[in-house]
Order: structure tokens, then sequence, then C-alpha cells
């Protein structure tokens, strides 16, 4: 019997000269198919199979953005809305998993006979079970096969052409490299305008910047083969520190979030210990910006001869 195991995204390879409709069908296709991929792994209850899901999930509604300016939001909002359904699930399963194994493992090691953090463990290790378990049995209802059957028929029928003008259906037509190139320029310039006042921005704001730069990271991961392999490469690398040096501050709201799920006051024991390792934490990665960010702008971008 085949040992169950999750699965990375793979490439998605595009030749320029294809139409930006083609390329939309290629991307959304493989994102289906990553998330089905890992269903075995996630009714298995492996952790990185929930893990890659997300992932999957994530990266189709990304694929779905950045087609927008040729394929309007009405033309998928039912099938997001199905997305927003599962995520019901699929993201509160994965919150606890990155916060117990990613963000409290070295507290739990740090203070291992503090009785407040034992007790607080134990309980968030079975709600983390419960949401896993909730995630299994939407993976086997019947609006999770009905979801994926929508999205294949959305797929074979080009719906989305369905009352586009005729100028609009020729756009779609035109080679995606036309379109590549102006969307992650614009997207680039997005990034740069919010970084380069990294000082200045609210949380709010810095967590908006963390969108962002993951958009923008998507659209190249998606496009990539349609440019210089090396500077991709670099360019998604500086990227991908970006996104870990901002994600503190996502892992700080969603501990919180988290933390009130479990029922912990702002006065327990466990809950100050917990956001102070948090405030610790952030204070590091804002003093590393400044160099994660001069390395990210050294990059050339790959859509630029």
């Amino acid at each position: 019997m085949k040992a169950v195991t999750p699965v990375k995204a793979g490439s998605v390879e595009l030749a320029a000269e294809i139409s930006s409709d083609e390329a939309f069908v290629a991307i959304i296709s493989a994102c289906l198919k990553h998330a089905e991929a890992n269903r075995p792994a996630v009714l298995d209850g492996q952790i990185e199979g929930i893990h890659q899901m997300r992932v999957a999930f994530r990266r189709l509604r990304s694929g779905l953005k950045i087609f927008r300016p040729l394929i309007p939001r009405a033309a998928s909002s039912a099938l997001v809305e199905d997305l927003r359904w599962l995520n019901g699930y699929l993201g509160p399963a994965r919150d606890w998993d990155v916060f117990l194994e990613e963000g409290m493992a070295p507290v739990f090691a740090h203070f291992p006979r503090k009785r407040s953090l034992l007790l607080f463990q134990r309980k968030a290790t079975t709600i983390r079970q419960r949401h896993h378990q909730t995630l299994r049995e939407a993976l086997q209802q019947s609006h999770y096969a009905l979801m994926s059957q929508r999205f294949a028929d959305w797929l074979d029928r080009c719906a989305w052409r369905d009352g586009l003008h005729v100028e609009q259906q020729e756009r779609l037509l035109e080679p995606v490299l036309n379109f590549s190139t102006s969307l992650l320029e614009q997207e680039h310039r997005r990034v740069v305008k919010r970084g380069e006042a990294f000082a200045e921005l609210s949380a709010e704001e810095r967590h908006a910047l963390r969108i962002h730069i993951k958009e923008l990271r998507y659209a190249l991961d998606f496009f990539s083969s349609l440019y210089s392999t090396p500077m991709v490469k670099a360019y998604l690398g500086a990227m991908s520190r970006l996104q870990d040096c901002l994600g503190i501050l996502n892992d700080i709201t969603v501990a919180r979030r988290l933390l009130e799920e479990a029922g912990l006051s702002a006065a327990s024991v466990a809950r100050q210990v917990i956001e102070g390792w948090y405030g610790c934490r952030l204070d590091q990665h804002e003093h590393q910006f400044a160099e994660v960010w001069r390395q990210y702008r050294q990059c050339e971008r790959p859509w630029i001869d």
C-alpha cells in the first residue's frame, strides 16, 4: 500500500505565446490539483497536509485576484463563497498547528515546569484536535465534492467569458507575457511604495504590506516560467525573507485570537508569558527589517529586460 504523503505545489509551465485565457486555466487548474493531492494527507491527520492544502487554496484565491483586470470578480463570486466555507474549517486547523508547533514550541521548552503553561498546552492540544476533526468531516461532506465539481465545470466551460464585452474577450486572447509583465511591475511598485515608508506604518499598514508582498510572490511564482530562472529565484528568495520578517505581526494577531478562543484572560500568567514572548520576537524582527529590505531592493526584477 502506497504511503500517504503531503504534496508541495508544482511549477506552472507557461509558454510566452499562450493567451492570458489559457494561462488562467493552467494556473487555477494547478491550484485545484495541488489541493486535491493533499486531501488524503489531511484525512490522515498530517499537519503538513493541512499546510499544503491551505497553501493551495490561498494560491487559488490569489490566482483569481491576479486576473481580475481581465476576469471580473462577479465571474467567480459564487466559487469564492465556497472557498470561504472551506476556509472556515481549514484556517483554524492550520492556525492552531502553527501556533503550537512553531510559535509555542520554544515557550514550552523554555518553561517546561510552569504549571499554567502545561495546563494551557493540554487545553490547546484538545482544541487543535477538535479543529482537525471538523476539517476532516468537512472534506467528507457532499459540499466539498460539489465545490470541486463546480470549479472543474467552470474551468471546462470557460464560464467567465459569459457576459464579457468584445474588448474584454480580445484582451483575454492577447499573449500572457504582456499581461504578466505589466501586472508584476504594478504590484512591485505598490510593495516598494509601502516598504520605503516602513518606519511610519501602523500595525495595520504593515500587515497590508505583508499581504501585498505575498500577492506579488504568488504572481511571480505563477508566471516564473516566462522569465529568467536565476533572477526569479533570487527575487522570490528575497520576498520570502521579507514575508518571514513581517510574519510575526500576523502571528501576534492570530495568537491573541487563539488565546481568546482558549479562554485565557488578560490576567492569566500563561497569557502574560506568551504575549511577552511574542513581544520580544516582534522587536527582534523589526530591527531586522532594514537589512532584509535592503537585500530585496538590490534584486533585479526578472520581468524587466
